[in-house]
């Protein structure tokens, strides 16, 4: 757990950083729409580039559009959700963790409990054909990924052009635990 939260606090502070040099979207060479970085910002690019590296894991299979994961030694991992596939001109709407379990109420309560509340949406870790939405929930006991989704900026609700073509049902998103994203209810198993 320890180490989970030293990854967090090192994503949060160079994610921090990228967003406040950067007002415009930005692709991984580290321009944004015609705008030239200074220097100092050029490095801040480079170093967010850097961590993008690190997360390149794939656990699940089809590999998650628009997601960078990186997973830790206990199984548990962290991650980084766009609005575009990362080399893309994208922008950072969620980072957060995701937890292996089972799809089962009993095992979302286990992970809430250990965890910490937000983990409301599962994911298969294996989905038959491409579809990768077609892993969201499943069928009771099924195994996979319990994600908490942390919001790192101000989204409108509904908006395609911010979300990667995705709108947002729930509602406008502000910073912080986004406790409403894409909820996928667990059976009793």
């Amino acid at each position: 757990m320890k180490e989970i939260l030293i990854i967090a606090l090192l994503a949060a502070t160079l994610v921090g950083a990228w967003f406040l040099i950067s007002s415009t979207t930005v692709s991984n060479t580290g321009q944004g729409e015609g705008v030239a970085l200074s220097e100092r910002d050029q490095v801040s690019a480079y170093e967010m580039n850097q961590l993008v590296e690190l997360y390149d894991d794939t656990p699940m299979q089809p590999h998650l559009p628009n997601h960078k994961v990186l997973m830790l030694d206990d199984g548990t991992g962290m991650f980084l959700h766009f609005n575009a596939g990362y080399g893309n001109e994208q922008t950072l709407n969620w980072i957060g963790t995701l937890v292996p379990g089972s799809f089962c109420k009993a095992d979302q309560e286990r992970v809430i409990e250990k965890y910490g509340s937000g983990f409301i949406h599962f994911h298969k870790a294996n989905t038959p054909g491409t579809d990768p939405t077609a892993g969201h929930g499943g069928v009771g006991g099924e195994e996979g990924y319990w994600f908490r989704h942390i919001a790192v900026r101000n989204i409108e609700q509904g908006d395609p052009a911010e979300s990667g073509g995705m709108a947002f049902p729930w509602g406008p998103i502000s910073p912080g635990v986004d406790h409403n994203f894409m909820p996928t209810t667990p059976p009793e198993c």
